[in-house]
């Protein structure tokens, strides 16, 4: 009676592990395109959910063999990332405020080595539709919210200062945040899309729900006007139909030769190359690196030190206050790996190059490659033009787009393993075979 009570206690205790577990990942879906507020609740449900599973006697523990050589990569930028800022203590502000950002990649890896999230909550069918459901729904919402502030020059939820009325700007009116994050969407949807059989293996919400998200996400990013995103579709498009077929690639070129031509005669940013603000951080982030090239200036400190760096490195004023004065813009490199160069020194750089490569990597060797290494392509297009992997939402989604295709890699290993285990016949069969 005590060990079917002991038993009884386990089960509860691990569902409760996995509920909590499932309604962080939950949080952290919608808080993609609603903001930095959900993605905090949903790391604070994980962690609680995680120091749970860790201490649950039911056997709910880590798996470091589920650990790819990309994960440990992203261990060492996160270990380069502290080093930064003990090695930059005296010049740093906000210490907590900087810690707490590795929180993100951190949660991520605790997720990855934990078994239960992909055995007990991303494998089951209700649960892929709830987050696919979150996912949709909360962009449709974002979309929406953004076209009514950009019609009409008023946010129907609050006032936001400043609204922009020539570009949409989603949910909170931060256009490059938005936009950025979008891209994603757009090129997983167009896999989707194209490949319905996958879309069918991830949930069971209608195929033909995901052609209209397409439509809607590609609209919505058209109106962004940010050239960095919009580059970094096209990278996960033309790599989409590079891995497809040759007509698609002419199809897709087809499609961005008619797109360009409008956005030419519309006169759109899409066409204006002269950016001395991103010129500027670029150069000021490269210079940096050159004068602490070991710790950089601790990680997430470049932005904070931006405008030191352009007045004694005699650049010209790149940008006008509200008075119309010429003024140095303040903020981060606009170039995620010029960023983890000057923010964390060569350690943190060469680690988050190590991730890139090795996360490649390793979807290319994937069975949904096709839908994997689009989006990386665009992750790292895009990334050579604003910090993506620094601004809080879109590492969001970038890390839960790395956890989810880890999660898959690994299920694939899993069968590859049952597949040879079972391609040996019994001895008195005579052969050995590798069909199924």
């Amino acid at each position: 009676m005590r060990g079917e009570g002991i038993t009884s206690h386990c089960e509860l205790s691990s569902r409760r592990c996995v509920g909590l577990l499932a309604a962080g990942l939950f949080c952290l879906v919608l808080g993609i395109f609603l903001g930095g507020q959900l993605v905090a609740a949903g790391h604070v449900i994980l962690l609680i959910g995680l120091f749970a599973a860790f201490l649950n006697r039911a056997g709910i523990g880590v798996n470091w063999k589920l650990m790819p050589a990309s994960g440990w990569w992203l261990v060492g930028f996160v270990l380069a990332s502290a080093i930064s800022i003990v090695a930059n203590w005296t010049i740093i502000e906000s210490h907590l405020g900087h810690f707490k950002r590795l929180r993100y990649p951190l949660i991520s890896l605790a997720l990855l080595v934990t078994s239960v999230l992909a055995t007990a909550v991303v494998r089951e069918k209700w649960r892929r539709d709830v987050l696919v459901i979150a996912w949709l729904s909360s962009m449709a919402l974002a979309i929406l919210v953004g076209f009514i502030t950009w019609r009409t020059g008023v946010h129907p939820f609050r006032y936001i200062d400043p609204i922009y009325t020539t570009r949409l700007s989603g949910l909170l009116g931060h256009t490059m945040t938005f936009a950025y994050t979008l891209q994603f969407s757009v090129v997983a949807l167009a896999g989707f899309v194209l490949m319905p059989g996958v879309w069918k293996k991830v949930t069971r919400i209608p195929w033909p729900v995901a052609v209209s998200a397409l439509l809607l996400a590609g609209g919505a990013m058209y109106l962004t006007y940010t050239r960095g995103a919009m580059l970094g579709v096209t990278a996960g498009f033309v790599t989409l139909a590079m891995m497809r077929s040759f007509k698609l690639l002419v199809a897709i070129a087809a499609i961005g030769v008619i797109a360009g031509t409008y956005a030419y005669f519309e006169s759109s940013r899409y066409f204006q190359f002269e950016d001395p603000v991103r010129l500027n951080q670029w150069s000021a982030a490269a210079l940096s690196w050159v004068e602490h090239p070991v710790f950089g200036l601790g990680f997430r400190n470049f932005e904070i030190y931006s405008v030191e760096l352009k007045e004694r490195f005699g650049f010209e004023k790149d940008t006008v206050d509200a008075s119309g004065e010429p003024v140095f813009f303040k903020g981060h490199a606009h170039n995620n790996y010029l960023e983890a160069f000057a923010s964390t020194g060569v350690l943190g750089g060469i680690a988050f190059l190590g991730f890139c490569f090795c996360w490649l990597r390793e979807a290319w060797r994937s069975e949904h490659a096709a839908i994997f290494v689009p989006l990386i392509a665009a992750f790292l297009v895009s990334g050579f033009f604003e910090n993506t992997f620094f601004d809080s939402e879109v590492l969001n989604c970038i890390l839960l787009i790395y956890l989810f295709s880890q999660i898959v890699f690994n299920r694939e290993a899993e069968r590859a393993g049952d597949h040879s285990s079972s391609s040996v016949s019994s001895p008195s069969a005579g052969t050995i075979t590798t069909e199924t």
